[in-house]
This record gives structure tokens, sequence and C-alpha cells, in this order.
């Protein structure tokens, strides 16, 4: 199959994955109302998003024209670099979120008992499938010798989903067991925080690590394309100037 065949295929099956963990993360959100389990779906439906949009790229980026004869494949990391500067935003603002629900808990004795019991279920199912889906981008990946940058940065998405779900079951789990009289009865009611700032700390290297690997390609580009202006300056002065002699 060709490379690009390939990888328009992969992305389409994870778009289906992604539709039903979205769908099932929103639907388990607003039972709830746990802003870790938002984090967690709306992250999936960043990945469904990315992924129609990496379709897209994918044909166009074949595309060939005066302006681009090898085609549009620059296209292809900006859009890994779009998706890594997306989930960096989605992780702080989560974090700001959370940071300020605790405060209001611990300033002012505000807040509400999290209903942790239908997570557990949950998020066992989706740390599965992200755990899976992120397998598969990769070995797909591996068949065109991980030539796809949209598959790596699928890969780490989903990774990054299956590492948040797999937090929150653990953390759910613990809060689970924890009683009124417990010392540590304040996680009853600022667990989000708790688990969302360990979800930051865990996932946010990830699209850092796509963003510095660009960014060094890219000055490497530059540098490489410097050294030949400048060697082709040298050598068209050198002829003019045998010329002249």
């Amino acid at each position: 199959m060709h490379q690009k065949a390939i990888e328009q295929h992969t992305l389409m099956a994870g778009i289906l994955a992604n539709l039903f963990m979205g769908a099932a993360g929103m639907a388990a959100y607003y039972t709830s109302q746990i802003e870790a389990l938002f984090v967690d779906a709306y992250f999936t439906v960043i990945s469904l998003i990315s992924g129609l949009v990496a379709i897209f790229i994918s044909k166009l980026s074949t595309k060939v024209s005066k302006r681009f004869p090898n085609g549009l494949f620059i296209l292809e990391p900006i859009f890994s670099l779009a998706q890594s500067l997306l989930t960096i935003v989605l992780l702080v603002s989560a974090l700001a979120t959370v940071s300020w629900n605790a405060y209001k808990y611990f300033a002012y004795g505000q807040g509400k008992i999290m209903d942790v019991g239908p997570i557990i279920p949950y998020e066992i199912i989706m740390l599965l499938l992200s755990f899976s889906l992120s397998a598969y981008y990769n070995q797909q990946n591996k068949k065109i010798n991980e030539s796809s940058t949209m598959l790596v940065a699928e890969t780490k998405g989903t990774l990054i989903d299956g590492i948040m779900s797999t937090g929150i079951a653990l953390a759910a789990l613990t809060i689970l067991f924890i009683n009124q009289a417990a010392i540590f009865n304040f996680l009853r009611y600022t667990g989000d925080f708790f688990i969302t700032f360990a979800l930051v700390l865990l996932t946010i290297r990830m699209p850092l690590q796509i963003i510095k690997k660009l960014l060094l390609r890219s000055a490497a580009v530059r540098f490489l394309i410097g050294i030949f202006k400048r060697s082709s300056k040298t050598v068209c002065t050198n002829t003019c100037m045998a010329r002249w002699r």
C-alpha cells in the first residue's frame, strides 16, 4: 500500500475510535461533573478534530504546483506544531480552572464531594482503547519508515490521553476508599486539582518535545540553506572574477 494511503487509512481508523471515546467521555463528564473528566474528554475531542484535519492535510500535501513542485509537505510539521501548542494551552487552562476551585475550598471551605463511582469502569475502558490506538498509530508509522510527522503527533497525543485516563482511574480508586473522618478527607473535595496537576506534569513534556524537535529541524534546515546560499555567492564571485581576469 502507498505511503499516503497507509497514513490516511490509519488516521480514519483513529477518527472512528476517538469519536466513540469523545462521546463516552462527554457523557461521563455530564454525569459526574468532574473537571478532570472534562479534560480527558476534551483531549479526545481535540484528537478527533486533529485527525480530520490530518486527513485533509495528508491529501493536500501530495498536490504539486509551480510554487511547490515537491508538494505541500510543509503542512505536516505545521500541523504537528499547532496540535502541540493546542495541547499545551488545554493543559494550562485546565490547571488554572481546578486551581481556582481548590483555592475556594481551602480559603472559604466551598466545594462538593466528588462522585467517583462511575469513573473507574469508564476510565479502565478508555485507557485500554487509548494505549491500543497509540500502539496502532506507531505500528502503522513504522510500516512507512516513520516518515509521517502527523502519525507521530497522533501517537503522542493518544498516549497522553491514555496516561490521563490511567491517572484519573487510580486517583478515583484512591478517593473512593477515603472516609469522612480520614486525614485525607479534603481529597474528596479537591481531588480534581491534584489529579489534574499530576496529569499536567506527566503529559506536558510530550508536546514540548515535539515542538523542540520541529524547531530544531527547522533551524537545521535554515542553517543548511544559509550555507548553500553563502557557497553559491562565493562560487559566483570567484567565477565573475575569473572572467574579468
